[in-house]
Parts: C-alpha cells; sequence; structure tokens
C-alpha cells in the first residue's frame, strides 16, 4: 500500500517535551548501556541541539517538503480513498503536520545524524525511558545507515513498513528492557511482561494525542504498528537467536507485515504471494501513477473498518500475498485501481469476496450491483464501475472504470 506520509508519521511519533537538552555525560552513559543491551558498540557520541517549539514545527513542515513531492502525496490520498481508508476530502499532509506538532517532540534526525530536544517540561523516569528509545536509532545508525535502510523499501510496498517494524520495534525493546533492568529483572523469556504492556500503549497514545484520535483507523493502525507489533517480532527473534537478533534483522529485516505479524514466517523465510492484478484492454490508454503490493496488515484494517474485527482477525491471516497498482487515463484524468489478492484456499477467499461486498458497500456514497454471483460482483459506485472477480483462491478487483452502458457492464 502507498506510505510516502504514512510511514514519516511513524517515524516521527512525537514523544515527551524536554526542560532541557540532557548533558553529554548522560548520553554517554545510556548509550553505554544501550550498547550493552544490542551488543552493538558506540563509534561515537551522539550529536545533539534543543530547539523551540516554533523550531519543531518548522522542522516538522521542512522534512515533509524534503522527503515527500506534492505529487507522491497526491497519489497517495487517491490510493487510501479508493481503497476506502481514509475519507474523499481527507488532507494527508495537514494531518501529518497536525498530527506531529501538536506535542513537541524528543527525536533522532536520521538524515543529519543529531539528536533534537524540544523546548518542554519532561522529567524524571519518562524523560530516560525518551532518551533510550530515540539513543537506540542513533546506535543503529553508527552501525546500519538508517536513512539507507528506510529507504531501500519502496514506498508503496509492504517492505518499507516491515523496516519501520524492525527500528521502532527495536527501539521499543531497548527501552522497556532498560526499564525492567532497574527492577532488577529483564524481558528476556518473559514475553508475559510484554502482554501486560502492549494494551496500554494504545491508551497512552489516544490520552496524549488527540488528533491521533480523530485520525482514521488506518492511520492509527498503521501508527502504532511498528511500536507494538515490532516490539512482539522482537522480541521473538530475541528469543531464538539472542543478543544476535539485533543485528540480524537490520543485516536481514523482514520483508512483509505478516513476517512481523507472524515471526514463524520470517524464519522460515516464506515471501508474499505476487499474484498479477487483473488485465485493462485499454492499457495504453493510461499513466501508471504507483504500484506495489498489499499486506495483511492493510487487508486487516481494511476488514476491521468495514466488516468487524473478528472477521477481520479470522481472514487477514490466511493472505497468501497481493498487489495493486493506480491508473489515470492519459486525458480523461480518471482513475482505476488495480488489485489482486491470494488466500490460502478457495474457501478462504470466497469467504473473503463476500467480506468485500461489505467494504464496497461501506466506502461507496452511492451504489448499484448488477451482478452478485458467487465468483463476481460487478456493478458502479461515485468513481465508476468496478468488478471483483474470484477464481479458484485468487481475487481481483477492477475499480473505477469509466461508466458503459447498460450501466454495470465494464469496459474490459
Amino acid at each position: 500500500m502507498a506510505r510516502t506520509l504514512t510511514a514519516l508519521f511513524a517515524l516521527l511519533l512525537p514523544w515527551q517535551l524536554f526542560a532541557q537538552a540532557p548533558d553529554a555525560a548522560l548520553i554517554k552513559r545510556m548509550t553505554t548501556e544501550i550498547a550493552d543491551i544490542t551488543g552493538l558498540a558506540v563509534k561515537r557520541p551522539v550529536p545533539f541541539e534543543m530547539i523551540s517549539r516554533a523550531g519543531w514545527k518548522q522542522w516538522v513542515n521542512d522534512e515533509i517538503t524534503l522527503t515527500v513531492k506534492p505529487e507522491e502525496i497526491r497519489i497517495e490520498e487517491l490510493v487510501l480513498r479508493r481503497f476506502g481508508l481514509i475519507p474523499a476530502d481527507y488532507d494527508l499532509r495537514q494531518a501529518t503536520v497536525d498530527l506531529l506538532g501538536e506535542q513537541a517532540a524528543a527525536v533522532y534526525d536520521h538524515r543529519r545524524k543529531r539528536m533534537l530536544f524540544v523546548e518542554g517540561a519532561a522529567e524524571g523516569a519518562m524523560e530516560e525511558a525518551v532518551l533510550i528509545h530515540e539513543l537506540s536509532h542513533a546506535v543503529a545508525d553508527q552501525h546500519y545507515d538508517m536513512k539507507r535502510f528506510l529507504e531501500k523499501g519502496p514506498k508503496s510496498d509492504e517492505a518499507q513498513t516491515a523496516r519501520m517494524a524492525v527500528v521502532e520495534g527495536q527501539a521499543m525493546w531497548i527501552m522497556l528492557e532498560s526499564q525492567m533492568r532497574k527492577m532488577g529483572t529483564s524481558l528476556k523469556g518473559n514475553s508475559a511482561a510484554l502482554d501486560l504492556m502492549l494494551p496500554s500503549m494504545g491508551k497512552l497514545a489516544a490520552d496524549s494525542y488527540p488528533i491521533f484520535t480523530k485520525a482514521p483507523l488506518y492511520l492509527r493502525e498503521t501508527l502504532l504498528f511498528p511500536y507494538t507489533a515490532g516490539l512482539l517480532f522482537q522480541q521473538a527473534v530475541l528469543e531464538k537467536n539472542g543478543k544476535s537478533g539485533f543485528a540480524d534483522v537490520l543485516r536481514n529485516p523482514p520483508s512483509s507485515t505478516q513476517q512481523v505479524l507472524h515471526p514463524a514466517s520470517y524464519f522460515s523465510a516464506t515471501q508474499p504471494a505476487r499474484p498479477p492484478v487483473p488485465p485493462l484492454a485499454n492499457l495504453k490508454e493510461f499513466n501508471k501513477l504507483t504500484s506495489g503490493s498489499i499486506g495483511e496488515l492493510d487487508f486487516q484494517i481494511l476488514l476491521q473498518q468495514y466488516v468487524g474485527e473478528p472477521d477481520s482477525r479470522a481472514t487477514a491471516p490466511k493472505l497468501l500475498g497481493g498487489l495493486f497498482d493506480l491508473l489515470e487515463h492519459k486525458k480523461e484524468k480518471y482513475a482505476v485501481l488495480r488489485w489482486s489478492a491470494e488466500w490460502d484456499s478457495p474457501e478462504t477467499a470466497r469467504a473473503f469476496l463476500a467480506q468485500y461486498q461489505k467494504v464496497l458497500r461501506g466506502k461507496s456514497k452511492l451504489i448499484e450491483l448488477t451482478q452478485d454471483t458467487p465468483a463476481r460482483l460487478a456493478g458502479h459506485n461515485e468513481h465508476g464501475d468496478f468488478l471483483i472477480t474470484l477464481e479458484s483462491a485468487r481475487i481481483t478487483g477492477l475499480e473505477g472504470l469509466k461508466r458503459t452502458e447498460p450501466a454495470g457492464r465494464p469496459a474490459l
């Protein structure tokens, strides 16, 4: 799925405010502890600076301008709208600025290789926990260039989200391990502790960030995923590989959200299926705006939003893999979404087809079904004609086709 700005959301998720920049001695002590936890040596001191709240907001705006082109934002918004994951009038760029600007932050700037602390009033244990988290990024960056690591994953691909889960999951694990050590215990061999901690993370985000709470489900879930699922993934890797697990996943990151959610598939190197998107007879009349993969997390959120969490949790893990692309007609400028999904069995595919009818009804303002069979859904909504087809364990979709007469007969 397209993740140009949504990845930036997760990478720059604000933390607490700071009364003053921590001194070099404290940073050195903490990076030494991180090195002891991870086995990744500190090669050089981590530079840092204090900035004002106004400076923070300007930095956020500059970061978006630097990393994301306006056309990329337009395309990402269009993809998310066509899948039904954000409202038609949702301004993704402004939402990013608003969300990141609603609280000042401590953040590791992986482009400029420095820590930024924003003026505020955090102190005590929370300040130290935040420092450990962000300094974990800095230490990892000294061994594996985080800019290159994060940008190597295509912006419209599952791989980028999986890499984000590695980066934030490691930092979360190190942060919590540091706190556990203060109490004379450890996360190692203690997955039950994580089960107790994780529910509070979503509540903390909701309590701390009002704009986050009001954001579409897709943004909320993709924001938390690198922290929560990434944390559990890192725990599983460390349980299997020991301390070398920190370096292992940076050298060989997971390739999909499914590998993050189900570490056994990462250990077995099970790669996502790549079923072809459906053909389009007049393909030469279109420009391709973007293409990429759709994964378990995407379908989990989509089904949760329109069908319900029980069906979402039951169906999404049975995905073998999916692809999509977004086309724009060269002359008439309407957009066509093509997608495909391979499931573990024909039975699962049939169940998903029935669920997807609910998705279509939920994300459409006006909809008319002209064909509704066990293997085919066709009709039209405000975006044009659509055709959803089942063949064995594969489902393909064409949405946004130019309306034809009689209504509901897509031009293929």
